[in-house]
């Protein structure tokens, strides 16, 4: 890199940090990014692929944050938020010094970085990874790096050596596997600008540096063992062992093996649907067109090793994340914002170019004003999403759990969700600040089992274990199958599944489903309410989400009146997860009409496919109401 881009690029990253930490949550933090704040200071391991070296460098930076882990856990990825600003900021001058070198131009390589420095700062979504303990900015500091290194080595062609390129790629195989992308890029335009590149005494000079790094990973089996959260003990008897210590076990953990399933599971289209809305939303239309004329621009001027670099570098990223399906993809687009503010920028330079060419030499310095235009796009984004971003007031999972805690819940409460982000800051709360620990949250697939598939046998696994289960929040329909009693605030003990009704018998609806009997209460007489409850049980598991459906018909057989169709178990248990031999309470409210003469009317009861609209059986007679 070039000694006078070193004093601009340390100005950007100061900038960007207090900006960042400006915007960081002040504590604790749900997700990965709760996670993270108890994995960082204690150094444990956290999920796969287990991420050695962020772990090594947050656990060293967490010393200076012992009275508040967690928010040192955020500036730590604002810290590196910065770091990427400045790597950004070296890689955009190389890029446009190259090519600004082929048009014949004697200055204005920083300048125009710096304006491209600013959009890439204030991209949303990176923005957003700044302000909590997450690994893509440090990600994206190794991006910038490796391939500004890549643009230098390939300039300084006896000056610059290789293995800084290969110790940054080794250093960043270690944080993120998707670095494996850029490789061919780097390997391409090194060969093509570097005979020596090939060489096979190069190739084993720098093949050291390039794997000498890889052998972090040895802290994802040394200190795995040493992470409790991995090993939580449901029963005197039984420990779940959520990591496999087994060098099979570690290969698998380390290449993040369980994600395989998410390659491919999500349509082609709407993966190409979700990137042109990203790119649309972080760039608009006029962004983008200015980023095809940068590229256009490094055709035209022959500058082809950038785009070789930059190009592979990206079309690989972008494939991979078409068919990557993980929730969370938004963030693993940051790399390829990265690219294309780059070739941002290369447009930008030139605009400056066609509009001198246009008119003369002597405007140059005049045309060099209109890339500040560019800065609107930074400040839309900021206008339209700070609100996203700004975490400083993030205090949502402290005030969840502190409530929850606060509740007279058991010693040894196994607590609840069907979402694994909640439960982080409780494990935060025990291993950091030393409190409740005798409970264990428990969630679906917390471990790779039946048992644990779904919410369900989870509630199930937690019933089996006889200590006191808690739904440590609202879940609308979960009494469908589960006797539920309130704990205090918003907690719920599960007691135990549905039982069947009083005198109950089994009447066949379908294959996967019997009907036990009813039980209603209210008055009977017009313009009265009754709550009416249905009993099922399961068979075998529905294949479909199914609604439910109640109405009242006339000895004519005309409808009197119906209640209110709904999904039962709601969307936290909905048929799709019923297992044989449960019990599920249907709860109806039905409104007999304030005109409804007297005579002898019919409950119809019966369940139909939301989707299709198609009901799975005849309805069938539940009930007989005399209204006298």
């Amino acid at each position: 890199m070039r000694s006078k881009n070193l004093i601009p690029a340390l100005i950007f990253a100061l900038l960007a940090f207090f900006a960042y930490a400006a915007t960081a949550a002040p504590g604790l933090l749900f997700g990965d990014a709760g996670e993270f704040q108890f994995t960082l200071p204690l150094a444990g391991v956290s999920h796969p692929t287990g991420y050695p070296l962020f772990h090594l460098l947050g656990w060293v930076w967490e010393r200076a944050f012992t009275s508040n882990p967690a928010w040192g856990a955020n500036l730590f990825s604002a810290f590196w938020g910065g770091v990427a600003v400045a790597a950004f900021y070296l890689f955009s001058a190389e890029a446009i010094e190259r090519l600004i070198a082929r048009m014949k131009w004697r200055r204005g390589a920083g300048w125009l970085a710096g304006i491209s420095t600013v959009i890439f700062a204030a991209n949303p979504t990176f923005w957003a990874q700044a302000t909590h303990a997450e690994v893509y900015t440090l990600h994206a500091a190794f991006t910038a790096a490796i391939l500004g290194a890549t643009l230098a080595a390939a300039r300084e062609r006896d000056a610059w050596p290789l293995w800084p390129v290969a110790l940054l790629l080794g250093l960043s195989l270690t944080h993120h596997l998707t670095t494996v992308f850029l490789i061919p890029g780097v390997v391409i335009a090194l060969g093509l600008a570097r005979p020596d590149a090939f060489r096979l005494k190069t190739i084993l000079g720098a093949l050291p540096w390039l794997l000498a790094p890889l052998l972090l990973y040895l802290y994802i089996p040394l200190r795995g063992p040493a992470s409790p959260w991995l090993y939580p003990q449901l029963t005197p008897e039984r420990t779940l062992q959520l990591f496999d210590n087994s060098v099979a076990g570690a290969l698998r953990f380390i290449l993040g093996v369980g994600f395989s399933s998410e390659i491919g599971s999500a349509p082609l289209s709407a993966q190409i649907a979700t990137a042109t809305r990203l790119f649309l939303v972080h760039f608009t239309w006029a962004g983008l067109l200015i980023i095809l004329l940068g590229l256009a621009a490094l055709i035209i001027e022959g500058e082809l090793l950038t785009l070789i670099l930059t190009g592979v570098s990206f079309l690989l990223l972008l494939l991979f994340n078409l068919f990557y399906g993980i929730g969370d993809i938004a963030v693993y687009y940051i790399p390829l914002y990265l690219i294309a503010t780059l070739w941002l920028g290369l447009g930008l330079t030139y605009i400056v170019e066609v509009l001198t060419r246009m008119t003369s030499t002597r405007w140059q310095p005049a045309w060099m004003v209109v890339p500040l235009l560019a800065l609107a796009l930074p400040a839309l984004l900021y206008r339209d999403y700070h609100a996203q971003f700004d975490r400083s007031h993030d205090g949502a999972a402290r005030e969840q759990w502190e409530t929850i805690l606060a509740q007279p819940l058991a010693d040894d409460a196994l607590l609840v969700s069907n979402d694994r982000d909640e439960m982080p800051p409780l494990i935060y709360l025990q291993q950091v600040e030393g409190r409740a620990p005798g409970m264990l949250g428990l969630f679906p697939l917390i471990a790779a089992t039946p048992e644990w598939e779904d919410l369900n046998v989870t509630l199930k696994s937690a019933l089996a274990a006889q200590r006191p289960a808690y739904l440590i929040k609202p879940m609308p329909g979960a009494d469908a199958l589960y006797r539920l009693e309130p704990a205090g605030g918003e907690v719920q003990q599960v007691l135990g599944p549905q039982p069947a009704p009083p005198d109950s018998f089994e009447a066949r609806y379908t294959d996967d489903l019997r009907w036990l009997g009813i039980q209603w209460s209210g008055e009977v007489k017009p313009g009265a309410l009754l709550d009416v409850t249905l009993y099922w049980r399961a068979v075998q598991r529905p294949a479909a989400v199914w609604h439910s459906f109640l109405h009242l018909y006339d000895a004519a057989g005309d409808k009197a009146a119906q209640a209110e169709d709904h999904q039962p178990g709601g969307v936290y248990l909905p048929s799709t997860l019923w297992r044989p031999g449960d019990v599920i309470a249907d709860h109806f409210s039905i409104v007999l009409p304030a005109d409804l003469p007297s005579g002898d009317y019919t409950l119809m009861a019966g369940f139909y496919d939301f989707i299709t609209g198609q009901r799975i059986a005849d309805p069938l007679p539940t009930g007989v109401i005399e209204l006298r």
